[in-house]
């Protein structure tokens, strides 16, 4: 008999259209006893690329705490309407896949749902995030397909 996942994790980028398609398929997916949690992983270069080297330390954390924040402010709003309440919205620092894996080994979860914009040509080869997570991650991994945006 096969069991459902109990414990998801939904790894997201920020975007309000790519997150959501992302979360609402997480919850018609899940079961109403199922627990989402939501990862975002603020990348190492999204700070380092805004500074001057020149730069001391505590501009540095300044900058870093910031994201941090940002980042938690962002996610928190973007699960309210799925009501996943502020203490299941992850956040962390690193390399992208390295730290959705370490955080599905260390929360205990039995499922990873992440979106991708299906990229191909030389977007597929130079690689995006969301193709390096599935690679190497220790539970069964949906990926959900972002629409393209429609043109303006």
């Amino acid at each position: 008999m096969f069991s459902y996942p109990k414990m998801i994790l939904v790894a997201t980028e920020l975007a309000p259209t790519s997150a959501n398609e992302v979360l609402s398929k997480a919850a018609a997916l899940a079961d109403s006893q199922d627990t989402i949690d939501v990862l975002y992983v603020v990348d190492p270069a999204s700070i380092e690329y805004t500074l001057d080297p020149s730069f001391g330390g505590s501009v540095y954390e300044e900058i870093y705490q910031t994201a941090m924040d940002n980042a938690e402010r962002r996610l928190a709003a973007l699960c309210k309407p799925y009501a996943i309440t502020q203490g299941r919205c992850h956040v962390r620092y690193g390399r992208v896949a390295q730290e959705v894996h370490a955080h599905i080994v260390e929360g205990g979860y039995d499922c990873l749902i992440v979106g991708s914009h299906g990229r191909s040509g030389w977007q597929l080869l130079l690689g995006s995030k969301a193709t390096s997570i599935p690679h190497g991650a220790p539970v069964n991994t949906w990926v959900v397909r972002i629409k393209a945006a429609e043109p303006s």
